[in-house]
């Protein structure tokens, strides 16, 4: 409080069109630093909420000029919670979702602080969409900066593997454009860096054709879960680009369900999918199919929404491969009634393998699945228990990890990680464009 009492605010509203809020403005402010994760209390030295660019320029100076680190606000879906961090300044750009498309070119172009909801409707007017997550309710920015594994990595790659262009404020408050043709070594970090570089004020995307495709969700026992897992593996081992399946074991402890469960997303003849996935329902009888021809926005719905305000840790590894020992690892979590949470196992192929390691920042490319538990619960007096957990599955993936963990399912990275040509390759981009470390308020890349 001392500290932001001693800041020249009144200069910064002269220049800021949007809103400025401290901790003087009592529940206003209370409610602009609360994040998706109700684990997290943290209280950030002032929250500006930019109109455009020129605002967020107005915000990292004075952040400069204050000595204030700066965190950046998308979505604020990101479990770790980093788009608030203490004593900063946080760039809240909820109020900069414009969205541009131009079906002719087949781009899309959104403000840093777009949700998926705000950026699949517009593109799909024109039947045209880009590789987004599996939630509507989820930041661009986040999302993209840190990979973008969804529902459409197999025909079209990750979310990041279809940005062609940004506008970034860095920390010295300069606007950069950055793409393939222009600071590309920039534009190269922004791709699985994170975020730390700059504010990304704009993202322009390439969008593909989407018609009418066949998703939804096939639920099975608990106990299926082997069989179920192993099915999965040997389906998606062959499967077409057009075929994108994830496999989940859950038990809930906020609403007491568990089960297994098979999302699937085939974008090609709804017929053809139904033969492509019938080991999965022929060979394993389902409790529950709810796998129907849908389009793109409905398919962005099949898992519902995660609210704000639960208490969450969640954590996991990039794997070389979904091998028997993390199947049985995997079911044998859940075969302890205590078990609570999910393991969510995702796998790459496709068009994400295709992508040179080397192309993008992006840590699992050489990884055949994304394995993550996530912990869900309530009661702060269980957070101990929770945590330790969710760590001890995470850990036991070791023998079949890549050593990676992927930065937007991540409460914490992984200690073990190398330091490879991609880390040394970021740090000097870190050191170039924020030696100061002015954003740090991420999965930080220490610029020393």
């Amino acid at each position: 409080m001392a500290v932001v009492e001693k800041l020249p605010l009144a200069d910064l509203r002269r220049r800021h069109r949007g809103p400025v809020i401290g901790p003087d403005d009592g529940m206003a402010f209370d409610a602009a630093r609360t994040t998706f994760n109700g684990m997290l209390d943290r209280r950030p030295a002032l929250v500006t909420r930019p109109l455009d660019v020129n605002d967020v320029v107005a915000s990292v100076s004075f952040a400069a000029g204050a000595d204030l680190a700066v965190a950046v606000r998308g979505g604020g879906h990101g479990v770790a919670g980093h788009c608030v961090g203490d004593g900063s300044l946080v760039v809240d750009l909820r109020l900069m979702r414009e969205v541009v498309v131009d079906p002719q070119a087949r781009t899309a172009t959104c403000g840093g602080g777009a949700l998926w909801e705000d950026l699949d409707p517009p593109c799909q007017r024109h039947g045209l969409a880009t590789p987004g997550g599996t939630f509507g309710d989820t930041g661009v920015a986040g999302l993209t900066l840190g990979g973008g594994i969804g529902h459409l990595m197999g025909p079209h790659g990750l979310t990041l593997d279809n940005l062609v262009a940004t506008k970034v404020v860095t920390a010295d408050g300069a606007v950069v454009h950055a793409s393939e043709e222009e600071n590309a070594d920039l534009f190269w970090a922004l791709r699985g860096g994170g975020g730390n570089f700059g504010v990304v004020v704009e993202f322009t995307f390439r969008l593909h054709p989407v018609g009418l495709l066949l998703g939804g969700l096939l639920m099975y026992r608990l106990e299926d879960a082997h069989e179920v897992f192993s099915t999965f593996r040997e389906l998606t081992a062959e499967a077409a680009d057009e075929l994108v399946c994830f496999a989940q074991i859950f038990r809930s402890a906020i609403t007491g369900d568990s089960g297994t469960a098979v999302s699937v997303a085939y974008f090609g003849d709804v017929d053809e999918g139904r033969s492509a996935i019938r080991p999965l329902t022929d060979g394993i009888a389902p409790i529950g199919d709810g796998v129907r021809a849908m389009y793109y926005p409905e398919l962005q719905e099949i898992f519902g929404r995660m609210p704000f305000g639960l208490r969450n840790y969640w954590s996991g590894r990039f794997l070389r491969d979904l091998s028997d020992g993390v199947i049985d690892l995997t079911a044998a979590t859940f075969e302890d009634p205590e078990t609570m949470g999910g393991v969510l196992v995702e796998c790459l192929h496709g068009a994400v393998r295709r992508v040179p390691q080397e192309a993008t920042a992006f840590a699992g490319r050489d990884a055949s699945h994304n394995a993550t538990f996530i912990s869900t619960w309530t009661d702060p007096a269980e957070d101990e228990r929770r945590i330790a957990a969710t760590r001890a599955y995470s850990a036991a993936l070791a023998p079949w990890s890549i050593g990676e963990g992927y930065v937007n399912y991540a409460s914490e990275m992984p200690s073990e990680a190398p330091d490879t040509e991609r880390m040394q390759r970021l740090r000097r981009i870190k050191r170039e464009y924020d030696p100061e470390n002015r954003f740090r308020f991420n999965h930080n890349i220490a610029p020393q």
